[in-house]
């Protein structure tokens, strides 16, 4: 079964229309698309969706639901990030799931929020402002976050959970075999099986060329299946091209690692179905 349900359109970052994203999904054979616009955020983002859109986003994909019922199934999303005092958008009329991600973390000394996954010059900024250029307690603050979001605002699915790797090509600034590294993988990993939210595996990194292998790495989706952490197999296409990108090279390192099934929305149910 082809699916996505980590998409971004013109109401973020992404590019072009939500209706281009499903004209490209029937073409391609899916099953189900859905869509995860970045949600608004309570300070300044060049990527982010704005406020005042977020009704307009949901009617327009109430909207493609009635359009192309029948022929693919359609739903509706947010990629919502988890920060001191940021909204929860889990329940709002309309809204079929959630995406939960860490992109920012807050720094007291500048009093800004400031970018984990940006450019790695903005991965610099955050790691000398805020950790002093300690890299493993930037890591640990990351997962340490990630968990607490799992825990008081569990989402439907933990969006890239290793993301930092994005700007680590080749250990550039942390060693990602280190046991401090898997310990702070370990502790997300031990609440996102609490707390029964399914992982993505994104191939978002790929398509963008940040990295050569999906979000999670190989070695950290066994220890999920070994601890039966259900996944779901997602593009974060930023394009209405790119939304089956890398699949068949995911679907390889998924069935590597021991899984046999995917975490799908289907009939508006999350059940599990063969790869």
């Amino acid at each position: 079964m082809l699916a996505t349900y980590h998409t971004h359109s013109f109401f973020c970052d992404g590019a072009m229309y939500p209706d281009d994203y499903v004209r490209s999904a029937i073409e391609k054979g899916f099953t189900a698309i859905g869509f995860s616009s970045h949600a608004p955020v309570l300070f300044e983002t060049y990527w982010t969706m704005k406020p005042e859109l977020l009704n307009d986003y949901i009617e327009t994909i109430l909207h493609l639901k009635e359009k192309y019922k029948g022929r693919i199934q359609i739903y509706a999303g947010l990629e919502t990030d988890y920060y001191p005092n940021s909204p929860d958008y889990r329940g709002m009329p309309g809204l079929d799931y959630t995406i939960g991600a860490i992109h920012f973390i807050y720094s007291k000394t500048n009093d800004r929020y400031m970018a984990l996954d940006g450019t790695p010059e903005e991965f610099i900024e955050t790691l000398d402002t805020i950790f002093g250029g300690d890299v493993e307690a930037m890591v640990t603050a990351y997962y340490a976050l990630f968990t607490e979001m799992i825990r008081k605002r569990p989402p439907d699915i933990a969006g890239h959970i290793d993301i930092l790797k994005k700007n680590n090509a080749g250990d550039r600034f942390f060693p990602e075999k280190s046991q401090w590294y898997r310990a702070a993988v370990e502790t997300a990993l031990n609440e996102i099986k609490k707390q029964e939210v399914i992982v993505e595996v994104n191939t978002g990194g790929i398509s963008r060329g940040y990295t050569t292998e999906v979000y999670p790495s190989v070695w950290i989706l066994k220890i999920m299946r070994e601890m039966e952490i259900p996944i779901v197999l997602n593009s974060d296409a930023h394009n209405p091209d790119w939304i089956d990108a890398y699949y068949e090279k995911a679907l390889k390192m998924i069935k590597s690692a021991g899984y046999t099934t995917q975490r799908v929305l289907l009939d508006g149910v999350w059940q599990d179905v063969k790869l």
